[in-house]
């Protein structure tokens, strides 16, 4: 996750400058070619379904797309004393893809 941290945190910054037909375009198709991964595809597809919703922008159909779901569980960060946090406070957008992070995981000092 480390090597796309910067490219992730970038996209959430132009998201949030963008006004909303700005917003809508950026999340029209999967923002990131280069990403083949396919946890960070999942956590992409997470990513754009809670800053929709939490910016009242119409979610796109293509985030729903069962391939940006995971079948194991993944922790973001990997901190295994921190699971059953995780698993309680992840947004929803993420818990259904099977990806656990902290309910501030999009926010940006």
């Amino acid at each position: 996750m480390n090597e796309i941290k910067y490219l992730l945190a970038d996209f959430i910054d132009e998201f949030k400058r963008a006004d909303t037909a700005g917003k809508q375009e950026m999340v029209k198709r999967f923002p990131f070619k280069g990403i083949k991964d396919k946890k960070h595809a999942a956590y992409v597809a997470a990513m754009v379904e809670e800053l929709c919703f939490t910016n009242n922008i119409e979610i796109p159909d293509w985030v729903f797309d069962r391939k940006y779901s995971l079948r194991e569980p993944f922790f973001v960060g990997g901190l295994e004393n921190l699971k059953a946090f995780l698993l309680v406070e992840s947004p929803v957008s993420f818990r259904r893809r099977n990806i656990f992070v902290s309910r501030n995981v999009l926010q940006r000092v």
